[in-house]
């Protein structure tokens, strides 16, 4: 099984290459690993093929969205920090994320990633350091 510190999960390329930038800069001893295929990170986690201290999941993707992955972290890594990023775009894409908000509750938090990534990546390494 691989293990890591934190574990990243968006089909945007984009956003997980920011990602890796800030944390390989700022948080140097953190072990983390990116996923851009939503599908084949949620078959690891149910394979019990990956852990994590903290996962960070987008909520809207393709083939596997983020309440499914949360789920499946519940599932196998019991009660390992979820935090489901999302940007809403649009009407119906804020409506869609206001149901995840209240309505899902396997996850500790939900983002958005138009907030300061340094904010967030700040209350990650809070429950790294743990």
């Amino acid at each position: 099984m691989s293990s890591f510190d934190v574990v990243f999960i968006d089909d945007e390329p984009s956003i997980t290459e920011i990602f890796q930038h800030y944390v390989l800069w700022k948080y140097k001893n953190w072990r983390f690993v990116t996923f851009n295929n939503p599908v084949l990170a949620y078959n690891e986690i149910i394979g019990n093929q990956l852990s994590a201290t903290v996962w960070i999941i987008d909520m809207m993707m393709p083939g596997k969205n983020g309440a499914e992955i949360a789920s499946a972290i519940r599932s196998k890594s019991g009660e390992s920090p979820v935090l489901l990023a999302y940007t809403a775009l649009d009407r119906q894409a804020l409506q869609t994320q206001e149901q995840y908000r209240s309505g899902l509750k396997h996850f500790n938090r939900v983002i958005n990633k138009k907030e300061d990534l340094s904010d967030v990546l700040s209350l990650v390494d809070v429950w790294v350091k743990q």
